[in-house]
């Protein structure tokens, strides 16, 4: 367990680091506000859909049909009660329209990929990767569904706008639902294909964290860290939706191992993707960078404490 948090702490500083480029390069002048959007867009709209392919089409083995529907359906489930949450979180803390998409969405959707896998692999080991994987279909659907439903409802006027029928058949969608098909049929382990594709993939994280430290140089630094609102989201986001999953959940005949994967990544900082996100639809860039933020600082002490709470259930 040691050597996996040390894992974990390494992986954390990695990703600091590049946002960290991220952060340098808009200082310097390399990148511009222009430049996240475009950026923004070929990451969304190419780079992704390549990585969600590619982790099928590259894949040596697949998921049997049990392991498939028990994630997938369970991976949902957690989806539910994690917007349940964040509705009535908004709705307490009194957010009105035009303000409370960017929240919705901080509560709803996590760093399953970027930062979920590493950690996944330091806690449980390389075979729970598997799960892992599975437990994205619901994330890839939704974050650009509903999530982008969500983040279309903020401006900087605090007005609801309208939504266009586009953004619920976005590549990433597309590229999802082809991946389940894959997957559904055992096309896996593609010759040329398969690589290409991961190897395109691959270069969404970086990306997406150099767009965060991008846009994070916007800010100034003492505003980064946001407001009650913010704190009280990211604690919901970091501990709260997990602990409660944990509890739903336990009631179930759950393997132990499905059950720990789902509580972890539950417990996952903000998605990269919502930054990109934003600029794409016209969302809250500023406070969706903050959660960002300060959700992947804290996670170094909300991860261990949700392992510990795992071993204290016996799982």
């Amino acid at each position: 367990m040691g050597e996996g948090f040390v894992q974990i702490f390494m992986q954390m500083a990695m990703l600091f680091i590049i946002v960290g480029v991220g952060y340098a390069s808009k200082k310097v002048g390399w990148m511009d506000q222009d430049f996240d959007k475009a950026f923004s867009k070929v990451i969304l709209n190419a780079v992704l859909p390549c990585m969600i392919l590619g982790s099928v089409l590259a894949a040596e083995t697949l998921p049997t049909p049990e392991q498939l529907v028990t994630m997938f359906a369970f991976g949902t489930l957690s989806y539910v009660v994690m917007l349940v949450v964040g509705l009535v979180v908004t709705w307490v803390m009194r957010i009105s329209h035009g303000h409370r998409g960017v929240f919705r969405y901080m509560m709803l959707f996590g760093n399953v990929g970027f930062i979920g896998f590493p950690v996944i692999t330091a806690i449980f080991g390389p075979e729970a990767l598997l799960y892992a994987g599975l437990y994205q279909f619901p994330f890839n659907i939704l974050a650009y569904t509903l999530g982008a439903y969500f983040l279309t409802q903020d401006n900087e006027y605090g007005v609801k706008v309208k939504v266009s029928p586009k953004v619920f058949l976005s590549p990433a969608v597309i590229s999802c639902l082809v991946a389940v098909v894959l997957t559904v049929l055992g096309i896996h382990n593609v010759p040329v294909l398969g690589p290409a594709t991961e190897t395109l993939g691959s270069m969404t994280t970086p990306g997406a964290l150099l767009i965060i430290g991008s846009s994070l140089a916007n800010l100034p630094l003492r505003e980064l860290t946001g407001g009650p609102r913010l704190w009280i989201s990211a604690a919901v986001r970091l501990l709260v939706t997990p602990v409660l999953v944990l509890l739903l959940f336990s009631q179930f005949n759950l393997d132990p191992v499905i059950l720990g994967v789902i509580v972890i990544l539950c417990g996952m900082p903000v998605a990269t993707n919502g930054t990109m996100m934003c600029y794409e639809y016209g969302g809250d860039a500023k406070t969706m960078s903050q959660g960002t933020f300060i959700t992947t600082v804290f996670c170094l002490l909300t991860i261990p404490l949700l392992s510990t709470l795992l071993t204290a259930f016996g799982l």
